[in-house]
Parts: C-alpha cells; sequence; structure tokens
C-alpha cells in the first residue's frame, strides 16, 4: 500500500475515533439534560403558571414555578441542539467508516494483485 494511502488510513481511523468520543459526550449530555427535565418536572409539572400562583408549603410558588418552566425550556433547547449536533456526527461519522472501508477494499485488491503476481512468477 502506498505511504499516501496508509496516512489516509490513519487520518480516517483517528477521525473514527474522534467522532465516537464526542458522540458518547452528546449522549452523555443528552441523558444528563433528560435527568434534569425530569427531577423539575417532578419539583413543577405544569409548563404554564401565573406569577402570583400559590401551592400549600410554597412560599412564592408562582415566581419559583416560572423560574423552573423557565429552566425546563432552557434545557429543552439545549437537547433539540444536541440531537441535531449527534445526527451531524452521526452522519459524518458513517461517511468517515465508508471511506474507512474502501481503503480496505482498495488494499484487499492491492494485496491480491500482489499475490497473483507472486504466483505468476513462482510457475513461471
Amino acid at each position: 500500500m502506498t505511504h499516501s494511502m496508509e496516512k489516509n488510513v490513519r487520518q480516517t481511523r483517528f477521525a473514527i475515533s474522534d467522532l465516537q468520543k464526542r458522540i458518547e459526550v452528546l449522549e452523555a449530555t443528552r441523558d444528563d439534560l433528560e435527568r434534569q427535565i425530569r427531577k423539575l418536572n417532578d419539583s413543577v409539572p405544569e409548563d404554564n403558571i401565573e406569577a402570583n400562583a400559590t401551592k400549600e408549603g410554597y412560599v412564592a410558588y408562582g415566581s419559583y414555578a416560572k423560574s423552573v418552566i423557565a429552566r425546563k425550556e432552557n434545557l429543552r433547547e439545549s437537547l433539540t441542539a444536541i440531537t441535531d449536533q449527534a445526527s451531524g456526527l452521526s452522519a459524518d461519522l458513517r461517511a468517515a467508516m465508508d471511506a474507512l472501508d474502501s481503503f480496505e477494499r482498495v488494499r484487499a485488491r492491492q494485496m491480491a494483485a500482489k499475490a497473483e503476481k507472486a504466483m505468476a512468477r513462482k510457475a513461471g
């Protein structure tokens, strides 16, 4: 295999590894955000509330609930952004894996051609 192809294979393998790590980080972040949203939903199940709303056992529940609702919305927006990012990285990962597969097929053809030449020399 040529030096440039070996270099391409190494770069592609590095890119695959990097993409896999980045996807893992995004998945862990997504799991954490989902956990935070569930926790906030346990605290304030409403998605909209009046600022002056009351609830037994809470002082200024309406203000607290509004801040929790705003936090949940921010987390949902972050979750959407992370999902979009992960989707893009997954597409990049598939492309890199396809490229590596192509390099491996070229390598196999080159090795087969080399073996055929060696067999022809022995036979000839």
